[in-house]
């Protein structure tokens, strides 16, 4: 046996997050989204290195096959970002995530909230659902969008409604 593990394959990978349940698979998502965010950072501090400080033309190409390496890094996990995202959707439930993920303010900045079972557009109404996603909690019969100070206790008393 080889003490160098291959990563999974892309038909493995769809096979394998059939199984998982949603959070699970939300988990994934995070996990992938937080990784590609890192190898960003660090192609951007090799870019930097490579401009700045690096003499060796030896060294810029090593240096910049990192770079391609990490990229390639990238793309497999955005495929599998789209893997997961497609078997969120097969099951029937609604994708939840920032438009541009990649986006440090957008990951950071913004918090990813859906609204469902006769909420009004704007997530309001006697049958709004709101599920915070960064927080895996629910709660019924409050706007999205007000804060947590200023909901019915009565409701966040009553537990968690799926």
């Amino acid at each position: 046996m080889s003490g160098e593990s291959l990563p999974i394959t892309t038909s493995g990978f769809a096979e394998a997050i059939k199984e998982l349940p949603i959070s699970a698979v939300y988990s994934k998502v995070s996990e992938l989204r937080n990784s590609i965010l890192h190898l960003h950072r660090s192609n951007d501090e090799l870019r930097s290195f490579i401009n700045d400080s690096c003499e060796s033309e030896d060294d810029k190409r090593e240096l910049e096959s990192y770079i391609a390496e990490n990229a390639s890094v990238i793309a497999s996990m955005e495929t599998r970002i789209m893997l997961l995202r497609a078997e969120v959707e097969n099951r029937g439930q609604l994708w939840i995530e920032v438009e541009n993920p990649t986006d440090a303010n957008a990951v950071g900045n913004q918090e990813m909230r859906a609204t469902a079972n006769g909420a009004d557009a704007d997530g309001t109404g006697p049958e709004a659902v709101t599920t915070d996603v960064h927080h895996g909690s629910t709660s019924r019969g409050t706007p999205a969008n007000e804060p947590s100070g200023n909901r019915n206790e009565e409701n966040e008393q009553d537990g968690v409604y799926l």
